[in-house]
């Protein structure tokens, strides 16, 4: 006997193994309203949710109408969503390799001071492959964290165990949104 699944589970045909799999593998921990908007995300866009194209984020938002500051999640694409948004064109022409500059030391992380990348896309109007090129800066764009006992700011894990990938996707992200 399988046991009941929430009515807005249900109600959008997500199957007991599905919802577990997203509840408790993909967003560990994540609110059941968040993980629906997920799915609902998903379902909009045609991806599927359980190859994790997008991600929960937490994030302070300023309420419209009160004006204050409250925390809520947020639901962000990640580089899969790029990548198959730009394969779905049809004009997706590819990339060049990452070009990285000197390693610096940001907040105590030694990573590539930027990083350049560049996407071809075709213009179907012109008749020729376009380019689109980027500069990502690490120090715009590492996460970060604030130390609550201190205040001060240090680079996330994430962020810390892999600067250079995390650069170079965040690079390859914005040179997609770009093209």
């Amino acid at each position: 006997k399988e046991p009941m699944l929430p009515a807005p589970v249900a109600r959008r045909g997500i199957s007991e193994a599905q919802w577990r799999t997203l509840a408790n593998n993909l967003f560990p921990g994540a609110d059941s309203n968040s993980v629906l908007m997920v799915w609902d995300y998903c379902v909009a866009r045609q991806l599927d949710p359980l190859k994790k194209p997008c991600h929960i984020v937490p994030m302070r938002v300023r309420d419209s109408k009160s004006g204050d500051y409250v925390w809520r999640d947020v639901v962000m694409p990640g580089i899969y969503e790029y990548r198959t948004t730009a394969t779905r064109t049809g004009f997706y022409l590819g990339h060049t390799r990452p070009e990285y500059g000197p390693i610096i030391e940001h907040l105590g992380v030694k990573a590539p001071e930027y990083c350049n990348f560049t996407v071809y896309r075709w213009n179907p109007q012109a008749s020729m492959r376009a380019e689109y090129p980027v500069q990502v800066k690490f120090a715009e764009c590492a996460g970060t964290t604030k130390d609550k006992k201190t205040g001060e700011l240090y680079v996330n894990d994430r962020w810390s165990k892999a600067p250079q990938q995390m650069l170079t996707k965040c690079a390859e992200a914005a040179a997609l949104r770009e093209a």
